[in-house]
Parts: C-alpha cells; structure tokens; sequence
C-alpha cells in the first residue's frame, strides 16, 4: 500500500488513499492497521502535497481517524504534524471538505486529554485559529455552527481581561465598566 501512496501518478495516490479513508471508518483495530503499516506519515504527506483530489481523500482518512480511533491514535497523528496541512484546508472554497476537517479538529481537541493546550497552541501557531475565526461568518449554517463550537470550547477563556497577576488589563477596561 505504501508504494500506491507515494506512486509518481496522483490519480493512483487518490484511490489509494480513499481505500484508505474506508478502512479507517473501520474500528479501533483498522485504524490500528493502517498506524501499524506505517501509512499515517503518508497519508498526512499527501494531504500536505498532493494535488486537490488527493488532498480531499487525505482529509477525509484522517477525519475518520479522529471519530473511530482512540485518543492515543489521535494523538499520534499530532505527534505525525497533522495540524498544519490539516488547517492549510481551511482556507479552501469547498465546504464539504472545510466541514470534514473542522469536525476532525474538533475531535483532535476532544481526545486531545492533558495536550489539549499545545494542540490549540499547534493550530494557532500555523495560522489555523485565524481560519476558525473566519469561518465563523461562513455562509454553510453548518461550518459557521462548528467553528464557533470550537472556538468557544478550546480557545475562549473567561479570563481573557485578567493578566495572570491578577489584575485587569487596563488597555481592555474593567468589565462592566464604561470604555470611552
């Protein structure tokens, strides 16, 4: 399978990573198959690299391992660098692919456990909390839903006009207070 994968022909790359994209839908156990054949790095390469169809089936296999895989496939995948090629699709005019990957960001950030913070410092580092914001005044219902969920579920914090002193950020106002 690896040598589909990193076949000079994009379309062979394509059909080999949308077999791929099937089988980790699968259970726990496929998706431990397609870890344990080495395949992850490819597959994230080629949502890096590949041309755009690729790119689409690429998205959709790492999506599904964020929904059938456990936390520790998951995070493997971010220990892989998923983050950036994965949010570089947020930025792309098809809203089902867009939709596919904020729900496996999503999924990342809630199987994520204790490294939920350097996974949310990992997106934001390669412009991917830009995108999110953005997506927030999409047109697609559905996109604009899930980027807010996820800002306002891993990136907003209550306590955003305290300085970690204690004391309010004089630039940003007293809550509740005026701002002239």
């Amino acid at each position: 399978m690896d040598k589909l994968l990193m076949h000079p022909k994009e379309k062979i790359n394509k059909e080999a990573v949308w077999f791929l994209s099937n089988i980790t839908a699968g259970n726990e156990g496929q998706v431990q198959a397609v870890i344990d054949a080495g395949l992850i790095p490819l597959i994230i390469s080629l949502l890096d690299r590949g041309d755009f169809q690729t790119q689409k089936e690429a998205a959709w296999a790492i999506s599904n391992v964020t929904i059938s895989g456990k936390p520790e496939h998951v995070l493997f995948m971010v220990d892989m660098n998923v983050i950036p090629p994965f949010c570089s699709l947020l930025g792309i005019r098809d809203a089902q692919i867009v939709q596919v990957v904020l729900d496996g960001l999503n999924n990342i950030l809630k199987k994520a456990g204790n490294r939920t913070e350097e996974i949310c410092q990992k997106i934001e580092e390669c412009g991917g909390l830009d995108k999110i914001e953005h997506l927030q005044n999409h047109e697609n219902e559905e996109i604009y839903k899930l980027a807010y969920e996820i800002i306002d579920a891993f990136f907003s914090s209550e306590d955003d006009d305290v300085e970690q002193d204690g004391h309010f950020n004089e630039a940003q106002g007293a809550p509740g207070g005026f701002n002239f």
